[in-house]
């Protein structure tokens, strides 16, 4: 893995960026405390107690900074997009690179987040009692100053640095666990051409000598397990699933490819869109309407409804008279479904 798509999970999703400012907020006020306890004291007294003054410490810091948070990590969201910062190869230089290319952005976030932070704790700290000229003198031009901007600088390096690795880095992970998985399939399936290659089968072999792999996939990943492992199989929606012991996986193959290769032996087509393992079978009884309900040894307990033309031919299955198999045999099955 040399290159890794850049997907900007932790800028398009703030959460993240929002709690490590919460954490630089309260680091600051926690030294603020040590430094000038008496002020603090004196401020708390003042605002009327615990309660009161936490509340004008959201109103005044917290809230007018998470929209500081959210201006930051859109300016770099954007900048991504507009500079095609799609992928980034793994080398050191490259990703210094990068990160230096994000800095100019960083730098006069101040700029344009000062004056919208500005006008949020205008309004949340003022509350009711507005004053255009205060919001003028205070909160705007009384706030681009050298000052300002250097207290700023620190936190919205640590906020904006923090959050492009963290994402960097989830990216890295992403890649790596869809390449493992890659290699492992590319490993299971080479194993099992070796295996074969080893083994090669004998002309007048019976199908069931040869064991038939099957490639399933879910939201996880891929696997490569034996026919015989899957309780059964069936289609939904135009989509054809394995329900096997480790969950439901979505399979490449056909129902009716299925019926064909399968060994006869183990596995039968109890209706249009099931074919199921003879281990799998726990019991069948009566249901209604000439029906029968099969419960198979799922964790479930997964039942299936089958009509009584086709128990005939189950029960003589179970009993081993292997029914014989003609490539026509899918076409049968329409008048088997429930």
């Amino acid at each position: 893995m040399t290159t890794i798509q850049l997907t900007r999970k932790y800028l398009r999703n703030p959460i993240y960026s929002i709690g490590v400012l919460l954490v630089i907020v309260l680091a600051m006020e926690g030294v603020s405390w040590s430094y000038i306890y008496s002020s603090k004291l004196a401020r708390l007294t003042q605002y009327g107690g615990f309660l009161p003054y936490m509340w004008l410490f959201v109103r005044s810091i917290v809230l007018p900074e998470v929209v500081t948070v959210l201006v930051l990590l859109s300016l770099l969201n954007q900048q991504h997009k507009q500079f095609g910062l799609t992928s980034l190869e793994l080398k050191p230089e490259v990703i210094l690179r990068y990160q230096l290319k994000l800095l100019p952005t960083v730098l006069l976030a101040f700029f344009i987040f000062n004056p919208i932070t500005e006008t949020v704790r205008f309004v949340f700290q003022k509350f009711p009692d507005y004053s255009f000229q205060n919001y003028l003198n205070s909160f705007l031009i009384g706030t681009f100053t050298g000052e300002m901007y250097l207290r700023y600088l620190i936190p919205i390096l640590l906020i904006a640095y923090a959050s492009v690795n963290i994402s960097l880095i989830s990216d890295y992970l992403r890649e790596r666990q869809k390449a493992q998985q890659a290699a492992e399939s590319e490993s299971a399936m080479m194993a099992q051409v070796i295996d074969q290659l080893s083994n090669p089968p004998v002309q007048e072999a019976v199908q069931s000598d040869n064991p038939l792999y099957l490639r399933g996939k879910d939201a996880n990943g891929e696997i490569t397990f034996l026919s015989t492992e899957a309780y059964f199989f069936t289609v939904e929606e135009r989509q054809y699933y394995a329900e096997h012991p480790r969950g439901r996986y979505l399979i490449t193959k056909t129902l009716n490819e299925l019926d064909q290769e399968l060994d006869p032996s183990v596995f039968f087509r109890i209706k249009r869109d099931y074919i199921v393992n003879r281990e799998a079978v726990l019991n069948y009884a009566y249901w209604e309407n000439g029906k029968y309900i099969v419960r198979l040894n799922t964790p479930g307990n997964h039942e299936v409804i089958v009509p009584r033309a086709r128990m005939h031919e189950f029960k003589e299955w179970l009993q081993g008279n292997i029914p014989p198999r003609s490539n026509s045999d899918a076409n049968s099955f329409e008048v088997f479904s429930s």
